[in-house]
């Protein structure tokens, strides 16, 4: 009497794990046509299930982790892309420091593609000087809303190259 399952019946008990707990107890009849004995064939299985849900539990975590993180990186990105501007930095130096924290936080935004992620960010700090220039050239007031034009603009752009870039390094990904 075998006391292990092979990759596929794992995968059949995953799947049937999904759909309803029908399908697990049609997989307890297989595994006790397939010579397991009922209570081995059970143990088995919770097994299987246990490990499951402590997977899609962990990759549930991994992903609202993600997301947090994805929240304060994104907000250090708008927030180094629209601070020079809106206060009249006109300076260099104060462009290249944007340009390295909004490309460290684009590095920890997307953290399965850091190299897409660095360029976008890098590449929308770069723009959305320009972008807001253009667009409030030669009035004296605008409303706080509408930065999200140029920055909406500038973030297509940015997005585009993050598209490319994703495309040259990380192929097998898209």
């Amino acid at each position: 009497m075998e006391k292990e399952l092979g990759y596929q019946q794992i995968k059949e008990i995953k799947e049937a794990y999904l759909k309803d707990n029908l399908s697990v107890e049609n997989q307890i009849i297989k595994l006790i046509v397939a010579g397991y004995d009922e209570k081995t064939a059970e143990e088995l299985i919770n097994k299987v299930i246990r490990e499951y849900k402590r997977e899609l539990l962990e990759a549930a975590q991994d992903e609202s982790e993600n997301r947090d993180i994805q929240k304060i990186t994104g907000s250090v990105i708008f927030g180094a892309a629209i601070l020079g501007p809106v206060l009249s930095i006109k300076g260099s130096e104060w462009y290249i420091l944007a340009s390295i924290v909004a490309g460290a936080a684009g590095y920890f935004d997307l953290r399965k593609q850091p190299i897409a992620g660095v360029v976008r960010s890098i590449v929308l700090v770069i723009l959305f000087p320009l972008a807001f220039e253009l667009y409030i050239n030669t009035r004296s007031s605008y409303y706080i809303v509408e930065l999200l034009i140029p920055f909406l603009i500038c973030f297509l752009i940015a997005y585009l190259f993050q598209l490319l870039i994703s495309k040259i390094f990380y192929p097998e990904e898209i």
